[in-house]
């Protein structure tokens, strides 16, 4: 009997520790939590799971979609999962976070191939590594494509994915840090033409690139240059992209240059004269 009444006392608490938070509390937690949501529904049913390690299922999961506040006439449609957790099977559920699955921006401009060009000119002219990781040794860059923005993609978070292809110098020195005497220069730059994935979010109301993923080029076109113009090379370490632009890149015309006149004949040397070889001449009476 002392059994029952216990179990029935406890009921009533166990029964409340259960219950799910209701939908309005659900909504307010999702809006406080992501900040910039106008309007949002609950959708589908909890859903209960069981992490490695406990003998409960310690977590609840329900699907809300939302559309966040505009900025400049430009929002987003997203839809995630309000997670709540517990630490015992008889507690009340706390609200975790609200994790984003998918979203879709609406009302913002379409970017065109040269958008995309200009806007990645202008991330690597405020931060290069966000482009480049190793930036300090990237000398020159020849050209920015983006081929066909047709062919994007969305991830979960609402970035939209261009494809597209990057070309630059890079400079490499095998022989840094090596003190043999004798030891023969060798350096110089590798010119590598390497895809990109441009990513593109929602910035102040505007699409704008965030960040540009550099994929790999296995067939760079290696140039060796002497010690000295090596050594002059700028990179994007110590100057602007501005300066270190365009189809042609002047620093390495310097050793060309003095080896197609090294090997001219100079002007002011002597000119060799030639003997010229021919019959006696023979007087006729």
């Amino acid at each position: 009997m002392k059994h029952i009444l216990f179990l029935v006392l406890l009921s009533p608490v166990f029964l409340i520790a259960q219950s799910f938070p209701t939908d309005v509390k659900v909504l307010q937690d999702v809006k406080t939590y992501h900040g910039k949501i106008a309007t949002a529904s609950v959708q589908n049913d909890w859903k209960l799971e069981k992490e490695p390690g406990y003998q409960f299922a310690n977590m609840a999961k329900r699907v809300v979609a939302a559309t966040t506040v505009k900025e400049n006439g430009v929002s987003k449609k997203i839809i995630g999962l309000a997670i709540y957790v517990r630490g015992s099977a008889g507690e009340a559920w706390k609200f975790s976070r609200y994790f984003v699955t998918g979203s879709e921006v609406v009302g913002a401009k379409t970017l065109t191939s040269e958008d995309l060009k200009q806007q990645t000119l202008d991330l690597i002219r405020k931060e290069p590594i966000k482009v480049f990781v190793d930036f300090k040794d990237v000398s020159w860059v020849y050209d920015i494509t983006y081929p066909d923005v047709s062919q994007n993609r969305t991830d979960r978070t609402g970035d939209v994915i261009y494809n597209g292809f990057i070309e630059y110098d890079k400079k490499w020195n095998d022989s840094e840090g090596i003190t043999l005497p004798n030891y023969p220069f060798e350096a110089g730059v590798r010119k590598y033409k390497a895809p990109v994935e441009a990513y593109v979010r929602l910035v102040d109301g505007q699409m704008k690139v965030a960040v540009v993923s550099i994929g790999y080029d296995d067939s760079p076109v290696k140039k060796m240059l002497s010690r000295k113009t090596f050594e002059s090379l700028p990179s994007l370490a110590n100057t602007s992209i501005d300066q270190l632009y365009g189809p042609v890149c002047p620093y390495l015309n310097v050793d060309t240059e003095k080896e197609d006149k090294s090997s001219e004949p100079s002007s002011s040397s002597p000119e060799k004269k030639t003997k010229k070889i021919g019959l006696p001449k023979i007087k006729i009476q």
